[in-house]
This record gives structure tokens, sequence and C-alpha cells, in this order.
């Protein structure tokens, strides 16, 4: 099984306080019977058994971290020489080397993972990046396996980023290259969309202060993208002078531009945003991630702080569209809007109240848009919660209350998506209390959830209850909890489900820990789970953590 893992950066400064080795790791194994039964065939197996382990070496704080895991249903195993890579760096060198990832902007080089060599030099008021390495790994087309795998093509990429300032002031231009080696694999028959790709790909990323409160932000790219580099070349191209030699435009090549610029205004009770961000259809860049194309959208990000930070109100909205370059048969005009406040006058008290709306509508595009069939739709939430914690010598009460609404409207004046609307309720009263003296803690709650669709309306509603307790010198914990749902179909009885749990976990040492924990769950609605059933799980564990001395 192929895993990968990753090493932190090492200061090389810091090696002669470092220890030289260090060893640490844990191991688990747990089992056991699962009974079952009731309408239908078993969720489970009738019994499961699983073990873990995970071992990690340290040599100079440069650490190998390995797993495993081995049990009825799986077997894996992992170790870091599959994918692995370090960081060094001194005062204002890091290199890169094995499987790493770097980032120049959004629209370039994201954070793409890749397999070589790469360095950062940050002296004062410099900056430069560069890399080089595999994206891809071959894999050539195979129909005959029982897992048939995906084919790739070898892709190989550099990138270069230089610029000055620091990171609260920079300004910075970069270049990337990706290019599929099409002799790497034998070509791939049947399958159009898997083709050798080729991209360069510029950018400029930047933060400059306006002001001491106002600040400009922008992230730009232009990247071009050949889709199959067996196409014909293009002639009579007006490429960059810095691209001739390093890209060749094909039949199958599309020059596309994205971006996003911001303005920011900071003080001390008020900050605002104000974004605007446009990315062509289908942009793409071969050392980013996926991203939403099509889109131009301008929001406001006020935020407000008030009651010498007590109180906090924040909110944005902002209108979205997508069809920017008026190619398609409809526009989709979204309009986002939210808030949120937070109030912690004191220790004892916290609440937390949001809104959310957000909208959707369709707009002609090539074509006159039918009323009957134009999507209109808002979908709005509110949520408040609010925490009161009481604490002395003798014991700690929390009491949390929250709550919410969420609602799915179809404005369609023919109602023709009606049946996708939606109205969900819930509310939640959570009560704990913990004794000092001996860690004794009691928590119990109501919960009530309400749900409404075009198939009916549908209500879940009971308390729940626990408590757990170390005994013998904090040695063995015990801990209970239940639940009981009554279920109501359309005001109808529609049945319950009761839950129980039941753990108990004792310490041996520092080192050791046994644990035993019994499970059960008895279904008799008609909608939680379309039929009854009871079952009860037993799982029995033991786990050994270990680590050197210092």
């Amino acid at each position: 099984m192929l895993a990968h893992a990753t090493s932190p950066a090492q200061d090389l400064g810091q090696i002669g306080n470092r220890k030289p080795f260090a060893l640490s790791g844990s191991l688990s194994l747990q089992g056991g019977p699962y009974f079952y039964s009731g309408d239908g065939t078993a969720r489970n197996l009738p019994y499961f058994w699983n073990s873990t382990g995970t071992l990690t070496l340290s040599l100079w704080g440069w650490q190998a971290p390995f797993s495993y895991s081995v049990g009825s249903q799986e077997r894996s195993w992992t170790q870091p020489f599959n994918r692995y890579g370090v960081s060094p760096y001194y005062k204002w060198i890091k290199l890169h080397l094995g499987f790493r990832s770097m980032r120049f902007n959004p629209y370039t080089f994201a954070g793409l993972q890749f397999y070589g060599a790469g360095v950062e030099l940050q002296p004062r008021g410099f900056r430069f990046s560069a890399f080089y390495g595999r994206f891809n790994k071959p894999i050539a087309q195979d129909t005959l396996g029982s897992i048939i795998p995906v084919p790739a093509y070898r892709r190989m990429g550099m990138g270069v980023k230089i610029g000055v300032g620091s990171r609260r002031t920079f300004v910075d231009l970069m270049v990337f290259r990706a290019v599929d080696d099409t002799a790497s694999i034998p070509e791939v028959s049947g399958n159009r969309s898997i083709a050798p790709k080729e991209n360069i790909a510029v950018g400029l990323s930047g933060r400059i202060p306006l002001s001491k409160k106002l600040s400009w932000d922008f992230d730009g790219g232009a990247s071009a993208v050949t889709d199959d580099v067996r196409a014909p070349v293009m002639e009579g191209t007006d490429l960059p002078r810095f691209s001739q030699g390093i890209f060749t435009p094909r039949l199958t090549t599309r020059l596309l531009f994205a971006g996003n610029t911001s303005l920011r205004w900071n003080s001390r009770y008020m900050d605002m945003r104000l974004l605007y961000k446009e990315v062509e259809p289908n942009y793409r860049s071969l050392g980013a991630f996926y991203q939403q194309t099509d889109i131009r959208s301008v929001t406001v990000e006020p935020t407000v702080r008030i009651m010498n930070g007590k109180l906090r109100v924040s909110g944005s909205y902002g209108l979205q569209q997508d069809n920017i370059r008026g190619t398609k048969v409809t526009t989709s005009v979204r309009r986002i809007g939210s808030a949120s406040a937070n109030w912690n006058p004191g220790r004892s008290y916290a609440l937390d109240a949001s809104f959310s709306n957000y909208g959707i509508a369709q707009e002609a595009g090539l074509r006159v848009l039918n009323d009957t069939f134009r999507v209109a739709q808002v979908n709005r939430v509110y949520s408040l919660s609010q925490r009161v914690t009481l604490i002395n010598k003798v014991r700690t009460w929390t009491v949390m209350l929250t709550g919410g609404y969420q609602q799915l409207v179809d404005l369609n004046p023919f109602g023709t998506f009606s049946s996708a609307e939606n109205e969900v309720m819930y509310a939640n009263l959570h009560i704990g209390r913990i004794r000092m003296r001996d860690n004794l803690m009691v928590n119990g709650g109501l919960n009530a959830n309400r749900n409404s669709t075009i198939g009916g309306t549908f209500l879940l509603v009971g308390p729940s209850l626990g408590f757990s307790r170390p005994l013998a010198k904090q040695k063995l914990m015990v801990a209970l909890s239940a639940s009981y749902n009554k279920a109501l179909q359309e005001g109808r009885d529609a049945g319950t489900t009761v839950n129980a749990n039941h753990t108990l976990q004792y310490r041996v040492g520092k080192a050791h820990r046994l644990q035993l924990t019994i499970s059960a769950l008895q279904n008799k609605t008609s909608f939680v789970a379309a039929r009854e059933f009871t079952e009860v799980r037993i799982m029995g564990g033991y786990v050994l953590t270990f680590q050197t001395k210092s």
C-alpha cells in the first residue's frame, strides 16, 4: 500500500541541541463479537479484530515514521521511504529534497507534491524559490488486471519565483512549466481524455501597504495548456519571448487568465475587506489543484469589535456569476450573504449567533430563458448557541443550549423545482457537572430534530444521560452513556431508537492500557434505518505506548 510521510523542516542550527536518537510509538490490539437480530442482514461481520501500530525513529530531529494496520477487514503497511522528504534550513536558506511541496500562488504552482529538489532563499529584502521534479510516475495501460489503474504519463516540472520584500510586504513574479513524456508509456487506446499535456504558467502576487491601515493584496496568473502535445503545431503565434523555446503552441493549446485582488482596511475597532475575483472558463495549471472556474465575484467583508473586544460582529455579502464570456445558454447569478456575532462578556458566559443566505437565480445567456424552467432558489441558515460555565473549588457546571433552522425555498413562480424544498429545525440542551474531589462527571441532555420535505415531516426527540469516574487511584476509568429517541412521522408514532454504551479502561503503569467496550443499538423506526433490528458489539483491547528517555 502506497502512502507518504513527511518530516517537519529541520533547523540545522539546532542539531547540536537535539537528541541524536529517539524512538517512540504505540501498539494496539482489539477485537470482539457482534450480535444482530431483526430484519434484513447484519450490518457488520459476526467477529471483528484489528491491530494497529506506529513507530517513529528520530535522528537529530529527523523523523521516520512507520505504521501498520491488520485486521479482519483490512491489511496495510506503510513506511516513509515510499514517499519521504526532508526540508533542512539554516537561517534564510532552505532546501527541499525528496517528496516535497512548495507554493507560488493559487494560479500557477499551488502546493502540488513533487519528487525532486527545491530551494528557498530569503535574505533581507529578497525572495527566491526554485524547484525541479517529477509530478506523475508513468503508469501503462492495463486492461487485464483485477484492479485496472488509470494510465498516466511521466510528468516533469520546474518553477522559479523571484521577488522583493518580506512576508508582510512583497511583490513576486513566477514562472511554472510542466510537460508529459510521450515515450514514458505506450499510447493509450480507447480514452482520448488521457493524453500527454504541456503547460506554462506565469503569475504575479503581492501585498502592498497603502497606508498604516490600508493594504492591497493581489494574485494573478496566465496559463497556456496544451491538452495533447501530439497535435499539430500552430504557426504565426505571438508568444512572449521568454516562452519561446520552452513551450510550443499547438492546435489543442489554450491561453487563459485568472486573478483576484482585495483591499483590506484594519483599525482597532473595525476591519473591512473588499475582494474581487475572476477566473476564466476551464482555467487550469498543471501545478495547482482543481479550482472553480468560469466565475466572477465581488465580496465585501466587514468586522466590528466593541466592548473591549468582548463583542465581535462580522459579515459578508457578495455577488457571484458564471458565463463571464457569454458562451453559455444561461447565466447563474448567486447572492451570498452571512453574518455572525460572538459575545464573550466573561469566563462564565458566551453567545454565538450566525445567519447565512445563499441565493441563486438564472438569467438569459445566449438564449431567452423560459420562466417555467428558470432556477431560482434561496438557502437560509440560522444558528444560535449559548454556554454558561460555573466554576468553584467544589464543582464545575456547564450548560449549553444550541438551536438552528435551515430552509431551502424554490422561488420559481411556477414551482418547477419545489420538490427540492426542505426545512430542518433542531435544538439541543446539554448539562454537565464535574465534582472536583474525585472527577465524577455526570451529563445529560435533550435533543429534538425536525425535517420536512416533499415526502413528509419527520421528528426525532429524546433525552441522553451519561457519567464517568476514575477509580483505583486514577488507574480505572468507568463510563456509561445512553440515549433514547422517539420518532414521529406526520405526527404519528413511528417507533423508537435506543443507544447504550459502557466503557472500562484500566491503566497498568505508564505504558499499558486495557479496555472493554460494550455498545448496543435498538432501532424500531421506519425512517432512521428503514428496518427494525437490535445489535450488540463487545470489544476488548490492549494498548502499549513507549518512548525512549530524554
